[in-house]
């Protein structure tokens, strides 16, 4: 329920399935404490397949990491979303 680091040797991690619902921001117009807001793109090559930014908690790390790091969801990465067919195992686990 939280953005934490990834396991060793994992270069991604698959997000499960999540709900987006677009909401107001806060009255002010400022954004909580320790939420990441996560740049969602459509494939790999980022740049111009930018759809919007997703708000993930990150108590446990300021957000600065996670853009210094360079996070990012992507929605169709190559070859992964063929392998999460229903009854196959996944490749990552």
């Amino acid at each position: 329920m939280q953005l934490d680091e990834s396991l060793p040797k994992k270069s991604f991690s698959v997000l499960p399935v999540v709900n987006c619902q677009a909401a107001p921001l806060n009255e002010d117009g400022k954004v909580e404490k320790n939420i990441y807001e996560c740049p969602v793109y459509m494939t790999e090559l980022r740049g111009k397949d930018f759809i919007f930014n997703a708000l993930l908690r990150t108590p446990k790390y300021v957000p600065a990491k996670w853009i210094i790091a360079g996070v990012a969801i992507i929605l169709d990465v190559e070859g992964i979303s063929d392998s999460y067919a229903p009854g196959k195992q996944s490749p990552l686990q």
